[in-house]
């Protein structure tokens, strides 16, 4: 594993900003939580100083993603100009959700590149959901969705959502309502389906299969969710194609079969699943039956 010193100094190059950066100081912190980057402005470059996590795991990640707000602030049309944003000691709660919109940015940036980041859609979403408490989890879950999905920001448009987040959610979600790939909130009201993610003990297991249920009702487009007596099953134009079994014992028996051969993909997840893959197995699936 590469150490520190050799990960700043390869996302320096490829995010093109080494020339800006003089001066790097590193301060360990004890939890990922705690990381932060800190910059002061000289003539003609930054003094940067990184709050890290003194752990490896998801170092390149994590450190990529610190980069990126001071790639952020050094870009041009961006438009940084942190006296338009909330301020802290006056508006505190406007601060943390421009805070949490501009990181949005960030770790879906890293999504799309590919790149293994701690704070990951599934942890920046949850973070996202809890922090909005006025709204319902279906709402906030649209709107998070919304704001991981818009591929570009400039600051002046953080700040502006920031303060009309409503209005936001009015525009980008009222009118996908009625889609059946947005109908997350629909979905998720299934009496017999909340039975079944409830059945999980663990809250970060029931965060994944709503999440997994989200990205299928978002992504395969006229695809039934359903809940009866032992699981949740999705099918398509009435071919069963997945059937999920929660267990109480934290783990969930996940079944995806292929309508044209019966064969069947089954899969015991847990917390350490990468659901990622398993997304992408039922999108291909899926992909196939709406083709045929």
């Amino acid at each position: 594993m590469k150490d520190r010193n050799s990960i700043i100094s390869e996302v320096l190059s490829l995010l093109n900003i080494s020339e800006r950066v003089n001066k790097i100081f590193v301060e360990d912190v004890p939890s990922p939580w705690d990381e932060k980057a800190f910059i002061k402005r000289k003539k003609g470059y930054l003094e940067v100083k990184l709050r890290l996590w003194e752990d490896s795991s998801f170092l390149y990640g994590r450190i990529y993603r610190l980069f990126l707000y001071i790639y952020d602030v050094l870009r041009e049309d961006f438009h940084y100009d942190p006296s338009k944003s909330p301020d802290e000691e006056k508006e505190p709660r406007l601060k943390d959700r421009h805070n949490q919109i501009w990181s949005i940015y960030v770790d879906s940036r890293l999504e799309r590149r590919g790149i293994e980041n701690f704070f990951d859609r599934i942890t920046r979403k949850n973070i996202f959901v809890d922090s909005e408490k006025e709204l319902s989890w279906e709402e906030a879950s649209l709107i998070f969705q919304e704001l991981w999905n818009k591929e570009d920001y400039t600051y002046p448009e953080i700040t502006e959502i920031t303060y009309n987040l409503s209005a936001f959610a009015e525009k980008n979600t009222e009118a996908n309502r009625d889609k059946t790939e947005c109908l997350v909130n629909n979905l998720l009201s299934h009496k017999g389906v909340i039975k079944q993610i409830e059945r999980l003990p663990s809250t970060n297991l029931r965060n994944c299969l709503n999440d997994l249920l989200s990205f299928t009702a978002y992504k395969c487009k006229d695809t039934y969710i359903g809940a009866n007596y032992y699981g949740i099953y999705m099918t398509y134009n009435k071919k069963l194609f997945v059937e999920i079994i929660p267990a109480e014992d934290n783990t969930i028996f996940l079944t995806i079969i292929d309508p044209f051969t019966n064969k069947t993909v089954s899969i015991i997840v847990n917390e350490n699943t990468d659901m990622k893959i398993i997304q992408e197995k039922i999108f291909t699936i899926y992909k196939m039956m709406a083709q045929e």
